[in-house]
């Protein structure tokens, strides 16, 4: 694999593997500003009508603020990934010094 492959296959799976970690947060950070822009109430118990546009979407707003629960799971498996993405990072960058002397 040519090493400008490489190097863009690398910065396109930790870009991957970061986004996955931290979609669920995203979520919840975009649920909480779209409640507050409208002045809807938004928690875990229940959903609430909110309208933005004429249309309610209080349970989609209630579904993702919920969602940030998956982070419970995506980050510790984005750290084990990213990890693992290090660990071949290092490996590719020793290669490519042997290669290059």
């Amino acid at each position: 694999m040519s090493r400008s492959l490489s190097s863009r296959l690398m910065r396109w799976t930790f870009a991957l593997i970061v986004s996955f970690a931290l979609m669920p947060i995203l979520s919840v950070m975009t649920s909480i500003g779209a409640a507050s822009v409208a002045g809807c109430q938004l928690d875990e118990a229940s959903v609430h009508r909110c309208v933005i546009l004429g249309i309610d979407i209080g349970g989609l707003l209630a579904l993702m603020f919920v969602a940030g629960w998956f982070a419970l799971a995506t980050i510790p498996l984005g750290g084990g990934a990213l990890l693992i993405w290090a660990a071949v990072a290092i490996v590719l960058f020793i290669r490519s010094r042997n290669k290059a002397a």
